[in-house]
């Protein structure tokens, strides 16, 4: 259900491999899934939010586990791809101020060019 690529200069994409809603059951497997990768060694994690159909407070805490995940090496966590209605909740929640949430395409982040 979820995919980590490792791109050029240790970038490492997440995304869904089919649309989903992250509540509880999906993000359960999520947190559970995350403990098999290695985040650690990316130098940022970018959040491909395509096939995110809708996101509750469960899946806002995911998202959360990343982000402590990955600044803990001083890494960033980037979401893009996000629905508007997404985009307004984390806006909503102010944590578009902890996450880095951008409107362009998957190679315009990894090129630094957004």
């Amino acid at each position: 259900m979820f995919e980590l690529k490792m791109m050029e200069n240790k970038i490492g994409v997440i995304s869904l491999l089919e649309r989903a809603r992250i509540t509880g059951e999906t993000s359960a497997r999520f947190r559970k899934w995350q403990e098999t990768v290695d985040l650690k060694s990316c130098s940022s994690v970018i959040v491909d939010g395509t096939n995110i159909e809708f996101i509750d407070s469960m899946g806002i805490a995911a998202l959360i586990s990343i982000y402590k995940t990955v600044a803990a090496e001083d890494s960033d966590l980037v979401l893009i791809n996000l629905s508007k209605e997404i985009k307004k909740l984390l806006n909503t929640l102010r944590l578009d101020r902890l996450f880095v949430v951008k409107d362009c395409s998957l190679e315009e982040v990894i090129k630094n060019s957004c």
